[in-house]
């Protein structure tokens, strides 16, 4: 007898899904973007250190110049500041005035939204605590008195028909 091996469900080796060209033609184009992206940036970086080289060479060649360069920065980064401050002032007095609204907001609508709330709930238990008295509580006890009565009444029922059945087999 010969054995007989399938094959129906073995992987072949053509059998691996290829990529299709639209893939292909994308995984090419995030390649050359990437590529442009680095080229980009590395001629970017070259051209700002050489403007930055350029700027030292040009300050050390001529101190009087620098000194009045240096004198024009600090006098532009003290305005900045100075207009910078300015600004978050105004801006820290907008946010008083709409944390001022906020904290009126909260006193004139949330707090006797709360009250009501508070209000409901204590109505809420006041009525389970009449319904658990005047309901549940005599519910219960009628409920486990009839549960007593019914035991009583098996026990009684029981021992009547065992005393029968005695009888009936002829034994006292």
């Amino acid at each position: 007898m010969e054995a007989r091996t399938d094959t129906s469900f073995a992987p072949s080796a053509d059998s691996t899904p290829s990529p299709s060209l639209a893939e292909l033609q994308k995984t090419e184009g995030r390649r050359t973007a990437n590529r442009k992206a680095i080229v980009i940036g590395a001629i970017a970086a070259f051209v700002v250190l050489m403007l930055l080289i350029g700027a030292v060479v040009l300050l050390m060649i001529d101190p009087a110049r620098t000194a009045n360069i240096r004198d024009i920065v600090i006098i532009l980064f003290a305005f900045g500041s100075l207009i910078l401050s300015v600004a978050i002032g105004i801006l820290l007095v907008v946010l008083v005035y709409r944390l001022q609204e906020l904290i009126s907001f909260l006193r004139g609508e949330l707090v006797p939204t709360l009250n009501s709330i508070q209000s409901t709930v204590n109505t809420v238990r006041g009525t389970t605590t009449f319904v658990s008295d005047n309901v549940a509580k005599p519910t219960i006890k009628v409920a486990s008195f009839m549960a007593g009565v019914q035991q009583m009444a098996k026990t009684a029922n029981d021992k009547v028909r065992s005393r029968t059945g005695d009888r009936a087999n002829g034994s006292k």
